[in-house]
């Protein structure tokens, strides 16, 4: 009977140490690049050499996480980190327009529940034009939301802001 036992102990450690020694890319998840621009990082360092870029939808293999981070290998074998935010598990579609909000958010949609600020930041068009006159709303005003709309930035200068104020990828260092 003891020795039924010490076979059966064996057994499953053997089994143990057997899956654990698989590669660890058989449970490797599929995420998608949320945005174009997403910047595959050498190291666990936002500041560490980009060794990709992704575009949006581009998919990577996780091979690892690590706090906000994930270890990935991009569809051409190169192996990186990448912030997890900045990846979805759902391939996301080709939207057009500017970077607008989504440089700094990584969202090209806002929510339902989001529409009323929403309806400030696509600024006043012509079915809100007859609501604007008729509350009065001055057209020095009309001409500032049409400005604000009409500013964009470009991914570099996304990315100084962010380096600049701590945010995003650069908030808390590579936890």
């Amino acid at each position: 009977m003891p020795d039924r036992i010490v076979r059966v102990i064996f057994g499953v450690i053997l089994l143990t140490v057997a899956a654990w020694m698989l590669p660890s890319t058989n449970w490797a998840a599929t995420l998608y690049a949320k945005q174009d621009g997403v910047k595959v990082n050498a190291e666990k360092s936002p500041t560490s050499a980009v060794i990709a870029t992704l575009a949006l939808g581009d998919a990577v293999t996780v091979l690892t996480e690590e706090g906000r981070l994930a270890k990935v290998k991009t569809s051409t074998g190169k192996t990186g980190w990448v912030f997890k935010f900045r990846l979805s598990e759902e391939k996301p579609s080709s939207g057009g327009g500017g970077l607008g909000l989504s440089g700094l958010t990584g969202r090209k949609t806002i929510a339902a529940r989001e529409s009323r600020a929403g309806g400030s930041i696509r600024g006043l068009k012509e079915s809100t034009e007859q609501y604007a006159k008729d509350k009065q709303i001055k057209q020095e005003h009309r001409d500032a939301v049409d400005r604000m709309e009409a500013f964009s930035l470009k991914p570099d200068e996304i990315l100084e802001f962010k380096k600049a104020g701590h945010l995003g990828e650069f908030s808390g260092g590579a936890q």
